[in-house]
C-alpha cells in the first residue's frame, strides 16, 4: 500500500464509527484547550509583568547605599573600583537634599528635592529632556538645573509659601488652586534660607529666626524639562553634583551656627549602570565583594518574580495536562476497541499481501488523526474562550473602576489570558503526539494478529 491509500484507508475507517470518533475527539478538544487555557493565564501574567518592568526605566540599575558603621561613607576610592567592574557602563554619587528656589525675581517661592548626579550620567540613567536640553558632561560645576515638570505647579506667590515642598506625585494630584508657572529656560535664585517668603504662620516654627544669620543665593538656569519616574515618586531637580555639594555645604553650616560637624567621608550612595540586564547580577556580586554595602537592584524583584511566574505556569499546564492524559486514555481505548472489532480485516489484509510496517502505520495514523483534530480543534476553541475571559474581565475592570484613566476597553492592561502562537502549535504538536503514543500500544498488537485466526474472527 501506498502512503496515499494509508491515509484514504484511515480516514474511511474514523468516519465509519462517526459517534466514538466524535466522542475521542471531544476529549482531546477539551485536553488541549485546558491546557492551553491554563498556560495562557501564566503567558498573561508574564507579559504584564515584562511590561511594567520596561516602564521602570531603572531596570539595569544598581543602588548601593552606605553601611557605615558610624564610620565612612562611599568613597572617591570606591567609586573608582565600581567603575572598573565589568559589565558597569557608569557610575555616578547620589546627593540628595532640599533647596529653597525663588522664580521671577522673588515674586514665587517653592522648595524643592534636589538631587544632584554626575552630568554626563544623567541621560544614561533616563534624565533625558522632553524640553529644552538636558544635562551633559560640560555642565559639570555649572548652576544648570533640569527639572520634573511637575515643578511649574510647585511655586507660591511670595509670603504665601510653605517651608517645605509640596509633595505632587503626579498630574492627577494637581489642584486647581495649584497654579502652573513659566519655567524653562528661566533664571531662578536658590537660596539657603529655607524660610525665604513663607507665610507668617510657619514663622514661629522657624529653627534659624530672630538670629544674626547671613544666608547666600545662587544665581541658576532651568535649561530643560525631563520626564522620567524617580523611586521617590516626587517633583525634583537636578543640579550638577558638585554644585549641589557646594550649596550643601553652605547650608549645613549656617545650619549649624558655624559649628564643628562630624561630617562623614564619602557619599551616601552612588548608582552603578550596567551595560545591560545580564551583567548585573554579576557587577552586584562583584561590588558585595567589595565592601558592607547596602546593594539593591530590581532584577532581584525580577529574578523572584520570574521564578513565581514560572512556577505558576508550570501548575496551570500540568491541570491542563491532566485532562490531555484522560483523553490520551481515551484514543488507546478507541483504537483498542477498534482492533477487536477489525481483527478480520487485519487478517484479510495481512493475506493478501499488505505489510507489517503499513498496518501499523494505519493504526497508527488514525490515532495521529485523531489527536491532530481535536488538538486543532481545541486551538480554536481556546482562542474563543482567551478573547471571551478578556472581554468579561476588561468590562468588569472598567465598571468597578480598576482601568485607569485614559484605558479603554481593549486595553492590554486588563489582559489577563494570552495565546502567543508559540503555544497554538506546541499545542497542536503535543496533542499529535499524543495521539501517537496513545496509538503505538494498539498498533503493536494489530501486527501481531494471525492471519488465519483472525480470518476465522466473527
Amino acid at each position: 500500500m501506498t502512503n496515499i491509500d494509508i491515509i484514504k484507508i484511515a480516514l474511511k475507517n474514523l468516519a465509519k464509527r462517526k459517534l466514538r470518533t466524535a466522542l475521542t475527539i471531544l476529549s482531546v478538544v477539551i485536553g488541549a484547550s485546558s491546557i492551553i487555557i491554563m498556560v495562557s493565564l501564566g503567558v498573561a501574567l508574564d507579559e504584564s509583568f515584562d511590561k511594567q518592568i520596561k516602564e521602570m526605566g531603572n531596570i539595569t540599575n544598581i543602588e548601593v547605599n552606605a553601611n557605615y558603621n558610624g564610620k565612612t561613607g562611599i568613597t572617591a576610592d570606591i567609586i573608582n573600583k565600581f567603575k572598573a567592574l565589568e559589565g558597569v557602563q557608569i557610575v555616578t554619587p547620589i546627593l540628595r537634599t532640599e533647596l529653597r528656589v525663588l522664580l521671577n525675581g522673588d515674586k514665587y517661592v517653592g522648595s524643592f528635592s534636589a538631587i544632584g548626579i554626575d552630568p554626563a550620567a544623567a541621560d544614561i540613567l533616563g534624565y533625558t529632556a522632553i524640553e529644552g536640553r538636558g544635562l551633559a558632561a560640560e555642565d559639570s560645576g555649572s548652576y544648570n538645573i533640569i527639572a520634573n515638570p511637575l515643578i511649574a505647579y510647585g511655586f507660591d506667590k511670595k509670603g504665601k509659601g510653605e517651608p517645605y515642598p509640596k509633595w505632587i506625585y503626579s498630574e492627577d494630584e494637581i489642584t486647581p488652586e495649584m497654579e502652573k508657572r513659566e519655567i524653562l529656560d528661566q533664571k531662578v535664585t536658590i537660596t539657603t534660607d529655607t524660610n525665604y517668603g513663607v507665610s507668617r504662620k510657619y514663622i514661629g516654627n522657624s529653627s534659624d529666626i530672630n538670629q544674626n544669620v547671613k544666608h547666600k543665593t545662587y544665581k541658576a538656569n532651568i535649561v530643560g524639562i525631563v520626564n522620567k519616574p524617580e523611586i521617590y515618586g516626587e517633583n525634583y531637580i537636578i543640579l550638577p553634583l558638585d554644585t549641589l555639594e557646594k550649596i550643601k555645604k553652605n547650608m549645613d553650616k549656617i545650619l549649624s551656627n558655624g559649628s564643628q560637624t562630624n561630617t562623614i567621608k564619602g557619599y551616601e550612595r552612588v548608582i552603578v549602570k550596567c551595560k545591560n540586564l545580564d551583567s548585573v547580577q554579576e557587577v552586584m556580586d562583584q561590588i558585595k565583594d567589595l565592601g558592607e554595602f547596602n546593594v539593591y537592584s530590581p532584577i532581584e524583584y525580577i529574578t523572584s518574580a520570574k521564578k513565581t511566574n514560572t512556577s505558576i505556569q508550570i501548575l496551570l499546564g500540568a491541570i491542563g495536562g491532566i485532562s490531555l492524559f484522560i483523553a490520551a486514555i481515551g484514543i488507546t481505548n478507541t483504537m483498542v476497541m477498534s482492533i477487536y472489532e477489525r481483527t478480520k480485516e487485519i487478517g484479510i489484509m495481512k493475506v493478501i499481501g499488505a505489510r507489517l510496517v503499513d498496518i501499523k502505520k494505519l493504526f497508527l495514523l488514525e490515532a495521529i488523526l485523531i489527536g491532530f483534530l481535536g488538538g486543532g480543534i481545541g486551538v480554536l476553541f481556546s482562542h474563543i474562550v482567551s478573547l471571551v475571559i478578556n472581554k468579561v474581565a476588561q468590562f468588569l475592570m472598567g465598571e468597578l473602576g480598576m482601568i485607569g484613566m485614559g484605558a479603554g476597553v481593549g486595553d492590554e492592561v486588563a489582559k489577563i489570558s494570552s495565546i502567543p502562537f508559540w503555544l497554538s502549535i506546541s499545542s497542536l504538536i503535543f496533542a499529535s503526539f499524543i495521539g501517537l503514543m496513545a496509538g503505538y500500544f494498539p498498533a503493536k498488537r494489530a501486527v501481531k494478529i494471525e492471519a488465519l485466526k483472525a480470518i476465522k474472527s466473527e
